[in-house]
């Protein structure tokens, strides 16, 4: 079931409504226009349909015009925003909910409660200088992270960048993390193929950082070369937010310190072929629902990203290990392996279709007398078909098929000779479908 009839019609008129708005914003904006090849978030982020909004000069001579002109040479104001309707069919076998179920907001009964919006004000004192802040607000039905998490209106980012060189920067106070291809760009919904990027691979805000507080270094060799190496490095500390934790808490909250990480983008000689490596290594606290303690967490990904003229073809891998010692669980590890595979193709100007297949496996250590565990927690092929109605208005309509395990009671194993061997945990395969139908629109 893809959706209902009726809320298709509701669908329709709210998104002929967003057009009308879309086209009349549209004639009084100029479009900027940039390239994504290899860019840094900000680059990103303000690339093709982003537009900056421009103030109007009085004709004479007069303070007035000076100031206003010292708006438009230094300050711009940025901003996007994805409203969608999703509906979620159910297996009726499943007896309840995943926790990344509960994360996504996915609703069998339909819900318009899902977008995603943000307003920038980015400064320009002068050409090495620039501060950036981000306000966002994030609404995904009765999704936990934003019913009894996130704030209706969140600091996003907020700070300072230096350029020492043309090639080299640093960045300090709540900045963007450099994590795989979208992390950094992950909600402007003009830029991306389905309403968000790979769940398993880039989360929805628990086992991820978004941004890091701390200072970010960013380093590009080989600018005009053939090839090239762009590098970023950072240091600093976030929020850290767990789902499906040992704990009955849809989310676990805990703080990382010491938190840090690089990334490489190898740039080649085919335009629009790049290979990326990053890795993370930071320390949770104690209120982590997997320690009792303070505990090292460690990941690391690799990336291919090829954008030609027609084809897009994408690929992400990503593993991340963490001890498993509570009050539940006792002396294990485990080991949680996400990748997926992206292809699209450009039919013109206006229409792109894509398809997505993710994985994401876990596989855990013995724990006290459980023996050592590996299921599927989240298969996803999805589906997206893109109309860019401007450059910055984009209707998207994906359908996805899930498969995931859950784990039944647990039985004690014993030998021929009736010798206990340990706690045997089955798990049983469910499969769900749903549908997200959006709009997004960015200025």
């Amino acid at each position: 079931m893809l959706v209902a009839p009726k809320r298709v019609l509701c669908a329709v008129a709210g998104v002929g409504l967003a057009i009308g708005i879309s086209l009349l914003a549209t004639e009084t904006s100029h479009a900027e226009e940039a390239t994504v090849d290899g860019a840094t978030q900000v680059e990103a982020a303000l690339s093709r349909s982003l537009l900056a909004a421009e103030e109007e000069q009085d004709s004479e001579g007069t303070e007035a015009e000076a100031k206003g002109s010292y708006w438009k040479d230094h300050f711009r104001l940025h901003g996007y925003l994805t409203t969608a309707y999703q509906e979620l069919d159910p297996d009726e076998d499943r007896p309840f909910e995943t926790s990344d179920q509960l994360v996504l907001g996915l609703d069998e009964d339909g819900t318009f409660d899902y977008r995603i919006a943000a307003l920038q004000l980015r400064y320009d004192p002068t050409p090495k200088n620039t501060v950036i802040v981000q306000l966002s607000h994030r609404k995904l039905g009765n999704s936990p992270l934003t019913e009894d998490i996130d704030e209706d209106v969140e600091l996003d980012w907020a700070f300072y960048q230096f350029r020492f060189t043309d090639n080299t920067s640093v960045k300090v106070g709540r900045v963007p993390t450099p994590v795989g291809i979208f992390n950094e760009y992950r909600d402007v919904g003009t830029l991306l193929p389905f309403f968000r990027p790979s769940f398993n691979f880039y989360r929805e805000g628990s086992f991820v950082s978004e941004t890091v507080d701390g200072v970010l270094l960013s380093h590009r060799i080989g600018a005009t070369s053939d090839w090239g190496l762009d590098i970023d490095a950072y240091y600093g500390e976030w929020d850290h937010l767990e789902a499906g934790s040992a704990r009955n808490d849809a989310v676990t909250q805990a703080d990382v310190s010491d938190g840090y990480g690089a990334q490489f983008w190898l740039r080649t000689p085919v335009e629009g072929l790049r290979f990326g490596l990053g890795g993370q290594s930071y320390t949770v606290s104690e209120a982590s629902g997997f320690n009792n303690a303070e505990a090292d967490w460690d990941s690391w990904y690799a990336s291919i990203d090829a954008v030609f003229e027609k084809l897009i073809a994408r690929a992400e891998y990503k593993w991340l290990e963490f001890p498993v010692d509570n009050s539940v669980f006792v002396g294990g590890e485990a080991e949680i392996i996400n990748y997926y595979f992206q292809l699209g193709w450009l039919f013109n100007d206006k229409f792109s279709l894509y398809g997505q297949q993710e994985f994401g496996d876990v596989e855990q250590d013995a724990i006290g007398f459980a023996s050592p565990a590996e299921f599927n927690q989240r298969e996803d092929l999805g589906f997206s078909l893109v109309y860019s109605i401007l450059p910055n208005l984009v209707l998207k309509a994906e359908y996805h098929e899930q498969a995931y395990e859950l784990a039944g009671f647990p039985f004690p194993v014993f030998d021929s000779s009736g010798a206990f061997l340990g706690i045997e945990i089955p798990f049983t395969e469910f499969e769900d479908e749903y549908s997200i139908i959006s709009l997004s629109v960015s200025f």
